[in-house]
């Protein structure tokens, strides 16, 4: 195979990876309880700790209106609370119940069983050339969205 066809390939594979794992239909729910928006607010919650509706809004990238209503959503399912904010009284966070903790927990759980048959009879070192391979190709990513004109520089 030829450099570009191998691109190519590459090119399309992240692609329908991206579509899988992150831009999903709004209309699919998770583990048929949550829509795309709350499962990342969990998550995001899950692995980062307690947020503020501006921080969760900023990391994820979306109005503060949109993520006030993921979160109305996802208290009014029993699965994060607002709660004071321990330095600042004018502001709330949003933490993950207990509930919000085990449905989630599952949920990364059962995405990975289905991830751990890849590396199965692989060397530590052959798995780490992979992550190694998929980091630098993030990195590659985050630069053509930093500068979608502008060739990078090989390394």
């Amino acid at each position: 195979m030829t450099q570009e066809r191998d691109l190519g390939r590459l090119a399309d594979t992240l692609k329908r990876i991206a579509a899988l794992y992150q831009f999903r239909s709004l209309d699919e729910r998770l583990y048929g309880r949550l829509t795309v928006s709350q499962s990342y607010c969990l998550r995001l919650i899950y692995f980062e700790g307690a947020r503020t509706m501006s921080e969760l809004a900023g990391e994820l990238r979306v109005r503060l209106s949109t993520i006030t209503g993921v979160v109305d959503q996802l208290e009014s399912k029993g699965l994060v609370a607002r709660q004071a904010h321990p330095k600042d009284r004018r502001s709330l966070r949003v933490t993950l119940t207990p509930a919000g903790r085990r449905l989630y927990g599952a949920a990364h759980q059962a995405f990975l069983s289905h991830l751990e048959p890849l590396f199965e009879g692989w060397p530590a070192g052959e798995r780490e050339k992979i992550l190694s391979f998929l980091e630098d190709a993030t990195e590659a990513i985050q630069g053509w969205q930093k500068s979608p004109r502008r060739k990078a520089k090989h390394r």
